[in-house]
């Protein structure tokens, strides 16, 4: 029943964006995008019956799940709201809506660690199909063709000549933003899954590292579109900036510092929360840990408690 009311929901709006757009307050799609809006609403309605539906003891925490509500959230808003006609009109919103799309959506997104959730919220058909898609594309989540996806969709995209191209044709507009999103989820996930290594794959040292390390080509990147003085970027002043006493240079280096500053910072986060998960992991082991027969101090691992 839930999922019929999502999609009777998107035919609705999806007639009133067409015939009625001047009409619409704000928080309505400023272009209806059918997957995006039936996806963010399954996604939450499948998240939501599946809280429901889980045994307290296995719930995820508050945080995890206003995390998750929060990265899901901010996807929708910046891109079935009016949020993405600001951001067609100035290059610094049209960064920040990149940040979402591939950085902080996905990021809270991946801290929920919705995937148990989904399971029981979703359709059978639904799981099954989701199964058989992930054993095709596991290997797509190693580090490094998850790191090499990652910087690719974030950054082929602010190629000068790359993005007036992308800013000009609705559908490759569509294709740049699907792609920040899906090459976002993919790392995020990889990087903050909560899991010991066996049941994620891999250490939490080496997500660490591949969640840190993922900064530095993004900093050189953001920082050249920053500092530079060159209008990188003529689509927004052709097609009229919203607020037209920003100059072209100083948009810009407004834009090069959101694709900069934000991401380091939860570059660094996911660095402390892979370390925090890694102490987490290690004091459930002390738990069961049997100290040999003549031992009289356990040293851990790393944290060097006794």
């Amino acid at each position: 029943m839930g999922e019929f009311l999502v999609f009777l929901a998107a035919v609705l709006v999806d007639l009133l964006c067409r015939f009625a757009p001047a009409h619409l307050p704000y928080v309505f799609p400023f272009v209806f995008n059918a997957p995006v809006f039936i996806g963010c609403w399954l996604v939450a309605l499948w998240y939501w019956r599946g809280i429901r539906l889980v045994a307290p003891e296995a719930r995820p925490g508050l945080v995890r799940q206003w995390f998750f509500v929060a990265g899901l959230g901010s996807i929708y808003f910046v891109l079935q709201t009016h949020f993405e006609y600001v951001s067609q009109h100035m290059f610094c919103l049209n960064r920040t809506q990149a940040v979402v799309l591939g950085m902080a959506g996905p990021f809270g997104i991946a801290i929920g660690w919705m995937g148990d959730i989904l399971r029981l919220g979703a359709p059978g058909f639904v799981v099954r199909w989701a199964k058989a898609f992930w054993q095709r594309a596991r290997w797509l989540a190693h580090p490094i063709p998850a790191t090499v996806i990652f910087l690719t969709t974030t950054d082929v995209w602010l190629i000068p000549s790359v993005h007036f191209a992308a800013m000009l044709n609705p559908r490759l507009y569509a294709v740049m933003n699907l792609s920040c999103l899906l090459g976002g989820l993919l790392f995020w996930i990889m990087v903050l899954d909560p899991r010991p290594k066996g049941e994620a794959r891999y250490s939490y040292m080496v997500r660490a590292a591949t969640g840190f390390l993922v900064m530095f080509p993004q900093i050189a990147v953001s920082s050249t579109i920053a500092l530079t003085t060159q209008d990188l970027y003529p689509f927004y002043t052709l097609c009229g900036r919203l607020y037209p006493n920003i100059s072209a240079s100083y948009d810009q280096m407004l834009g090069g510092m959101i694709q900069w500053i934000p991401p380091g910072m939860m570059n660094t986060a996911a660095l402390l929360i892979s370390l925090n998960a890694l102490r987490l992991a290690e004091a459930e082991e002390d738990k069961v840990f049997v100290p040999p027969p003549g031992a009289k101090v356990y040293e851990a691992k790393w944290t060097g408690r006794h």
